[in-house]
């Protein structure tokens, strides 16, 4: 009982933090506004579920733009790295993330992008926008399995994100997330308490006349973050 209490708590806050992203954007209040008010639903969702959050290797983050590749397991993962990391990040999601009601609308107000897969033109313009954040110092969240995984595995990395990072001159960072699939599995409407996890890895260069494919790169990325995933293991 107290797990969908719990869950109907997030809901909550999610809907207020949304409307208030939205009205503030209504009053020209600003993205750097609805990027803070984005952090603290962050803050406050995680709380709200009641989990314990073990941050490591954040010393590895650079003080510029760069593209956080991470593993993806839940709905969880957005709220968590929100609440994780010490400045504002954005996301690029799929479109139908944007579609959602009054949250779509909130998270394009604090910033993030949205890319249709099906549309090439839509792409080209995502990545110019990409780019100018990055070199304007922010902080872009990809999740290349394009999908979140049911029991914690980590699947095939698409090479969209490091395509990004090769023609913005950006680093790429590593970024392994855990817990997100017991703590709100797929489907489910309860939230669990079990412990989350961040682990930032140090960041690598994507240096397109290396004559590293963007596959090779993202299989390389991967393994990285699948070896973060055992290590991890190891430890509990």
């Amino acid at each position: 009982m107290l797990g969908y209490l719990r869950a109907a708590a997030g809901l909550f806050l999610t809907l207020g933090s949304s409307l208030a992203t939205i009205v503030g954007g209504w009053l020209g209040s600003g993205e750097e506004t609805a990027e803070r008010v984005m952090a603290w639903w962050g803050r406050a969702f995680v709380r709200a579920g009641g989990w314990k959050v073990r941050v490591e290797g954040m010393e590895s983050l650079p003080a510029g733009g760069a593209v956080l590749v991470s593993n993806h397991q839940s709905l969880v993962d957005i709220p968590l790295l929100l609440s994780a990391f010490p400045r504002p990040v954005k996301f690029i999601a799929k479109r139908e993330l944007g579609e959602i009601p009054l949250f779509g609308k909130a998270m394009a107000e604090a910033g993030n992008l949205f890319i249709d897969r099906d549309d090439p033109r839509d792409a080209v313009q995502m990545l110019r926008d990409a780019s100018s954040r990055l070199q304007r110092g922010q902080l872009l969240v990809v999740f290349p399995e394009g999908t979140r995984s049911d029991d914690g595995s980590i699947g095939e990395f698409k090479p969209g994100a490091f395509y990004l990072a090769q023609k913005s001159g950006a680093p790429v960072v590593p970024v392994h997330i855990d817990g997100g699939c017991l703590a709100l599995p797929k489907g489910s409407f309860r939230f669990r308490r079990v412990p989350l996890s961040v682990w930032v890895l140090p960041p690598l260069t994507v240096d397109e006349g290396a004559g590293g494919s963007k596959e090779r790169i993202a299989a390389s990325v991967r393994e990285r973050i699948v070896s973060a995933r055992a290590a991890g293991k190891k430890e509990t």
